[in-house]
C-alpha cells in the first residue's frame, strides 16, 4: 500500500496495449506526482514501441518483473478479462495498489474473489469505469442530484451496433461474454453514479450471428433506489447504429448518447419548471413568455473531447494514493458485475463456475439448432436411398421444409452468408438437409464449414466445367494425405432446368478421383481425355422446384451449362464434412 503522502506514484502497466496506448499513457506519465516506471507485453516487439513513444525506460515480456519491481508502488493490469483475477492477486499478494481495467474478470465469480481479497489485505482496488469522471457525465449526476429534472421517473437506453468481428472480446473464454460484456458495464456504472445501486427486475439474452458464441443482444429492466423505473437494450446484430438515452423526470427530461465521450447532452424543461430554474430577471421573462404560448424550454450543452480519456479518472486514483491513505474498494463495480452477470446467467446455463469451457450448454444459434436436429425425428432416408446414394453419388430431388423464401440473394461475394446472416444459417442448419446429409455420411453429426450462392442471369454464357470438389477449400486433406470426402447440398431458389443451366453430374464417378482434381474448374478434364464421351453421355440433369435440393458427393463429376432462358437461376451451395474430419483452418466448422 502506498504511504499517505509520502512519495509519488511509479505505475507499471500490465498490457500495454491499444487502450492504454489510446486513453491512459500520456496521462499516467503527465498526471504531477505520477510516472510509469515499467510496462509488460507478451509481444517484445510492441513492449519496446510503447515504451519508445512515452519515453518509459524499462520495458519487459515477463509480469512477475513489474509486480516485483521495487520502483513500482502502483500496477494497471489492461489484458483481456482472462488474465485479470491471476495477476490482480498477485499485485495483491504484493502489497501494491491495483487498477483494473473493466470488467473486472471473467464473471461476478472472479469481479467478487478480486474485490474480497483487496478488502482483507486492505490494499487499494479501482476498475476502469473512467466514464463517471468526464465533464459530459458529471453534469448529468449534477443535474439529477439537484432536482431540475423533478423526480426521476423513468430511464430508457437503447444501444445499436452492426455485427463486427472481434479478436477476443466475443469470445467468452478470454472475454468473459460478447460485446455486452464488453460494453454494457459502461452505461450500468453510470447510472449507479447517479442514482444509486440498481434492482435488476428481468432480463434475456440471444444470439443471432452464427459466426460467434456469445450473446448479441440483451435487454434488461430495473429499478432504481428512489423507485425509477428503467430499460435497457443492446443489440450488436443490427442494420444501424444507434446509442440513445433518454431520462425522464416530472419537471422534464435529459437526451444524449451515452456511448458518446463528449457529445452534446439535451435537457428539456417544462415551461412551469424552467421559470422556475431562471436565474436572472431577463430569464424568467423569456421563460414566462414560453410558458403562455406552452413552450417547453431546451438548453443544449456542449462538452470539450479529453485527449487521453482516462485522464480524469487517473487524476483521481493518483490523488487519492498521495494524499487520502483510505483503502479503495471497487463495491459499485462489484454491483455492476453483479447485474451483468445476472443479465446473462440464464444464456450461458450459469454462471458460477468456469462456464466458458463448457459451450454445448449455451443458449446460442448453434446450440439451438443442433438441439432441434437432434429432436427431429422425422426425415429418415430409407435404406433403398441409402444404396442409391452409395451406387450414384447423388440422391434428390428433395423438399426443404426450412422458411427458404426468406432468403435475399445477394448481388455479389455471397460467399459463407450462413456465419452472418440468421436466415441463411437457419437453411442450413435445416433438419431437412442435415439429417439426411449426416444418414449419407454414414454419421450421426455433420459440420457445417461452407456455403454459397450461385446465380446465373439470364442470358448468362457462363459454363462450369466438369469437375470434382476435393482438397483445399472442398474438405482438405487428412494427416495422412489422402483428401477429405464431403457433402454438397444444391437448393434451387428458382426453377432449375436443362435450359436455364441446371447442374449435371455423372453418376458412379464419386467413387475415384480423375486427373489433376486438385483443380477442380481447371482440370480440363474433358480435354486432357480424362473422361470419356461415355461417361458424359450418362449424365443426369438436376431438375427443380424452387425449395427442392439434391445431395452429393462432393467428388461427383459435376458441371452445369449456359443460362440460355430469360430469367434467372439462383441457388445454394452448401458443404458439409463429418464431425471429427474439421482439417481446414481457413473454415470455420459448426458441428451439427
Amino acid at each position: 500500500m502506498v504511504p499517505s503522502g509520502e512519495r509519488n506514484i511509479g505505475w507499471g502497466v500490465i498490457g500495454c496495449g491499444d487502450v492504454v496506448d489510446r486513453k491512459a499513457g500520456k496521462a499516467l506519465r503527465t498526471i504531477p506526482g505520477s510516472g510509469i516506471v515499467t510496462v509488460m507485453r507478451r509481444s517484445a516487439d510492441e513492449a519496446r514501441q510503447f515504451a519508445e513513444r512515452h519515453g518509459v525506460a524499462h520495458w519487459t515480456t515477463n509480469a512477475d518483473e513489474v509486480i516485483e519491481n521495487p520502483a513500482v508502488n502502483a500496477i494497471y493490469i489492461a489484458t483481456p478479462p482472462e488474465h485479470h483475477l491471476e495477476y490482480a492477486l498477485a499485485v495483491c499478494a504484493a502489497g501494491k495498489a491495483c487498477l483494473v481495467e473493466k470488467p473486472a474478470g471473467r464473471s461476478e465469480l472472479e469481479c467478487r474473489q478480486m474485490v474480497d481479497v483487496f478488502k482483507q489485505a486492505g490494499v487499494p482496488l479501482y476498475v476502469s469505469y473512467y466514464r463517471r469522471y468526464l465533464a459530459k457525465f458529471r453534469k448529468i449526476k449534477q443535474i439529477v442530484a439537484a432536482g431540475e429534472l423533478g423526480a426521476i421517473v423513468a430511464i430508457h437506453y437503447r444501444l445499436a451496433k452492426p455485427h463486427r468481428e472481434s479478436q477476443w472480446r466475443a469470445n467468452p473464454q478470454v472475454s468473459g461474454g460478447g460485446h455486452f460484456y464488453d460494453l454494457a458495464g459502461h452505461v450500468l456504472d453510470l447510472f449507479d453514479d447517479w442514482f444509486g445501486p440498481l434492482e435488476l427486475l428481468g432480463s434475456a439474452a440471444t444470439n443471432s450471428i452464427p459466426i460467434q458464441s456469445a450473446e448479441d443482444a440483451v435487454a434488461l429492466t430495473f429499478r432504481t433506489a428512489d423507485g425509477a423505473l428503467g430499460s435497457a437494450t443492446w443489440n450488436f446484430a443490427s442494420a444501424t447504429n444507434v446509442d440513445e438515452l433518454i431520462i425522464e423526470g416530472t419537471f422534464g427530461s435529459l437526451r444524449l448518447a451515452a456511448m458518446s465521450k463528449s457529445g452534446p447532452l439535451r435537457m428539456t424543461l417544462t415551461p412551469e419548471a424552467a421559470v422556475r430554474a431562471s436565474r436572472s430577471i431577463a430569464q424568467r421573462v423569456v421563460t414566462i413568455v414560453k410558458r403562455r404560448v406552452k413552450l417547453p424550454s431546451r438548453h443544449d450543452f456542449r462538452f470539450r473531447e479529453e485527449a487521453q480519456p482516462h485522464r480524469p479518472m487517473l487524476e483521481h486514483i493518483v490523488g487519492d494514493l498521495r494524499f487520502s491513505g483510505a483503502p479503495a474498494s471497487p463495491d459499485a463495480a462489484l454491483r455492476t458485475s453483479t447485474i451483468m452477470n445476472a443479465a446473462l446467467n440464464e444464456y450461458y446455463g450459469g454462471r458460477c463456475d468456469a462456464f466458458w469451457t463448457q459451450p454445448d450448454r449455451w443458449h446460442n444459434l448453434r446450440n439451438r439448432a443442433a438441439r432441434r436436429i437432434a429432436e427431429t425425428t422425422a426425415y429418415r432416408l430409407s435404406p433403398e436411398q441409402i444404396e442409391f446414394f452409395d451406387t450414384n453419388g447423388y440422391l434428390g430431388p428433395l423438399k426443404c421444409d426450412a422458411d427458404w423464401q426468406r432468403i435475399v440473394v445477394p448481388l455479389k461475394k455471397g460467399r459463407n452468408l450462413h456465419l452472418t446472416e440468421p436466415f441463411v444459417f437457419d437453411l442450413c442448419s435445416h433438419p431437412s438437409i442435415v439429417t439426411r446429409a449426416a444418414q449419407l455420411m454414414g454419421r450421426d453429426h455433420v459440420s457445417l464449414f461452407k456455403s454459397r450462392f450461385i446465380v446465373k442471369i439470364d442470358g448468362s454464357n457462363a459454363e462450369v466445367a466438369w469437375h470434382q470438389d476435393v482438397g483445399p477449400t472442398n474438405g482438405g486433406y487428412f494427416p495422412d494425405g489422402r483428401p477429405v470426402p464431403t457433402l454438397t447440398c444444391w437448393l434451387a431458389l428458382d426453377r432449375v432446368n436443362a435450359r436455364n443451366g441446371a447442374v449435371r453430374v455423372v453418376p458412379g464417378t464419386h467413387k475415384k478421383l480423375y486427373g489433376d482434381y486438385h483443380k477442380r474448374i481447371r482440370a480440363d478434364l474433358v480435354d486432357r481425355g480424362d473422361i470419356s464421351e461415355v461417361e458424359l453421355d450418362r449424365a443426369v440433369t438436376f431438375t427443380l422446384e424452387p425449395g427442392e435440393f439434391y445431395l452429393f458427393h462432393s467428388w461427383l463429376l459435376h458441371g452445369s451449362e449456359a443460362n440460355k432462358s430469360k430469367g434467372r437461376r439462383a441457388g445454394v451451395n452448401m458443404r458439409y464434412a463429418a464431425v471429427g474430419d474439421e482439417f481446414e483452418d481457413q473454415f470455420e466448422y459448426i458441428p451439427l
